[in-house]
């Protein structure tokens, strides 16, 4: 078997047999990767600390020949393990939510370089005390955008009239608002959408607010962002994922 090198993100582990896990890393090189981690539970495993969930390090493994073959993980090197993210629920949830979109909007891999970096942003922006809030909506604003998810957020999607002055219905099956003229007749509209939700989530998308750790949200519009992600993501998934109803 040939041995692969990449730079990972921990984002799920499970159980195999006794002494053994499957553990889902998210690569640079290769995207989201699942190995076989063999001894990792044995009480000296070299590798026990080294894969804990949301840890990002350096792994070695051993590619499988058939697609039906799980890679073999043969070394693990953290080099930073994110500890402080366990001591806050806010944060622990806010990483599970992010790992849990990881693992449902990309593919098998698939490497995304820049959707690596804004993991790992994430990761660190919660590490170093960033608002949870504020940062889980920019992970999920830059994923969007960079799996081409990201809906329309100014202008009706069917007329393309400006509807950035007030609440729009939105349609998450043509992806933007629609105008009170061209909503007739569509189904499952998520109703009264405040614009200045679909606002704040553009420039997010567009990586125009960087400093996070000075943009403070109002509760009650945290709410409405919170609220629309969820509904919007369930439908792009077809399901709702776990964490979101502790966000």
């Amino acid at each position: 078997m040939p041995y692969e090198k990449a730079h990972a993100l921990t984002i799920r582990s499970s159980d195999f047999s006794e002494t053994s896990r499957i553990i889902v890393f998210y690569t640079r090189e290769y995207g989201r990767l699942a190995t076989l981690a063999k001894g990792v539970k044995r009480k000296y495993s070299r590798m026990i600390g080294q894969v804990d969930l949301f840890s990002y390090g350096e792994i070695v493994f051993a590619s499988g020949r058939r697609r039906d073959r799980l890679h073999v993980l043969t070394e693990a090197c953290a080099f930073e393990t994110f500890l402080e993210i366990r001591t806050d629920l806010a944060r622990l949830y806010a990483a599970c939510h992010a790992a849990d979109l990881i693992s449902s909007m990309t593919a098998e891999e698939d490497p995304n370089p820049d959707l690596f970096d804004q993991v790992l942003r994430l990761l660190r922006r919660l590490e170093g005390g960033v608002g949870p809030g504020i940062s889980l909506f920019a992970f999920e604003a830059r994923l969007l955008a960079l799996t081409g998810f990201m809906p329309q957020v100014a202008g009706c999607v069917v007329c393309g009239r400006d509807s950035r002055a007030r609440a729009v219905a939105f349609s998450p099956r043509l992806g933007g608002p629609v105008c009170e003229e061209c909503s007739p007749g569509e189904a499952d509209l998520v109703e009264d959408v405040p614009s200045g939700v679909l606002a704040l989530l553009g420039r997010l998308a567009a990586d125009k607010l960087t400093r996070l750790d000075r943009v403070t949200v109002a509760a009650p519009v945290a709410r409405q962002v919170r609220s629309f992600l969820n509904q919007y993501e369930s439908y792009v998934l077809g399901r709702e994922l776990r964490a979101a109803k502790h966000l």
